[in-house]
């Protein structure tokens, strides 16, 4: 949207320099949404002109030797109280210390709300939504996605996934690549193509349902690259080891969107693992053998209770809460309250 706000009148607004009038008039303009997306550009344009708003690391340390020369003259009869000098010293150097890190966390907070649009969904949750370039991405529960405010559709498609999602990549006339990222060390490139990523704690999974899909990871400090072929699998485990196979079709990667859970020969130590990352609800098996039993077969769950009594009516178990927790024993060994 054009604006109707100066661009002056918005830099002198951030910069604090604005007059009453001119504040009350940006204040009514930011309420409407439309303006939003010119405001974050300009704000983004301003911190790069504004060198002053970066923490100055050298200026802050110079100020807190002048403060401390200053206490030294105020008080020259306590010069020789060195203990209690070198303590007021260490306070001064904690709280310029606190100060730095908080003015670089806050402005690297900004930076990233400024420069990305960030979807998350919630325990238990799904959503769908189409990009600007009409790609359509479907993300599972505790998961997020940060997409590029500005630039997303220049040479390279670039989002960063924490979690688990699906995608369906739309195709551009001028074959702009689509890189989804999920850390440093690992990126899916695509054109055009259907595929879906799970990237949490306990590894990284690809599955390409439609295209091709080229794979860049890192495995001991060295780069590789790994070309998909619709029908395919790769897992890629927290050592790096990368294990690659043909699965056919890859409906069930993406049973989650119709809240189905496929389990093949799934142990119930793994099925712990996607009770926490589905429902931040702790699951623990109550001994070896039960964290080694498996379950085979594709079963609706919409909720964690749900899910829940399907371990224990397949598996013959009960549940005992502990310390907020759940732990899974079996029916002989349930300890009873005194």
């Amino acid at each position: 949207m054009k604006s109707d706000i100066p661009k002056h009148t918005l830099f002198e607004y951030l910069a604090g320099r604005a007059t009453p009038l001119e504040k009350k008039a940006v204040e009514e303009w930011l309420k409407v949404t439309a303006n939003a997306e010119y405001f974050h550009r300009c704000v983004y344009e301003w911190e790069l002109q504004s060198p002053q708003y970066q923490p100055d690391g050298d200026r802050a340390f110079a100020r807190l030797m002048e403060q401390i020369e200053e206490e030294k003259t105020a008080a020259p009869a306590l010069a020789q109280e060195t203990a209690p000098r070198r303590s007021i010293n260490w306070r001064f150097w904690s709280i310029a210390a606190s100060i730095t890190l908080l003015l670089s966390a806050s402005a690297w907070l900004l930076r990233r709300t400024i420069l990305y649009k960030n979807i998350e969904t919630g325990y238990g949750q799904t959503v769908s939504f189409n990009l600007s370039d009409g790609s359509h991405v479907t993300l599972n529960a505790n998961s997020a996605l940060s997409v590029p405010r500005f630039g997303f559709d220049d040479e390279v498609r670039e989002v960063m996934l924490k979690g688990e999602a699906e995608f369906l990549i739309r195709h551009t006339p001028n074959d702009q690549r689509f890189v989804v990222k999920t850390s440093e060390q690992f990126q899916v490139e695509v054109l055009g193509t259907e595929f879906t990523v799970f990237a949490r704690p306990r590894g990284t999974r690809v599955a390409l349902n439609k295209g091709k899909i080229r794979l860049d990871y890192q495995n001991d400090s060295r780069k590789k690259k790994l070309l998909m072929n619709p029908g395919e699998l790769v897992t890629l485990d927290p050592e790096g080891r990368l294990t690659r196979r043909h699965i056919g079709k890859t409906d069930q990667e993406v049973a989650w969107k119709e809240h189905r859970f496929a389990f093949d020969n799934t142990s119930v130590l793994e099925i712990c693992a996607i009770m926490m990352e589905n429902f931040g609800v702790v699951l623990q098996p109550g001994s070896d053998e039960i964290a080694t039993r498996t379950i085979t077969g594709n079963f609706k769950a919409e909720t964690a209770e749900e899910l829940l009594m399907v371990l224990v009516e397949v598996l013959n178990l009960r549940i005992q809460k502990e310390n907020g927790r759940i732990v899974l024993t079996t029916k002989e060994t349930i300890s009873k309250p005194l």
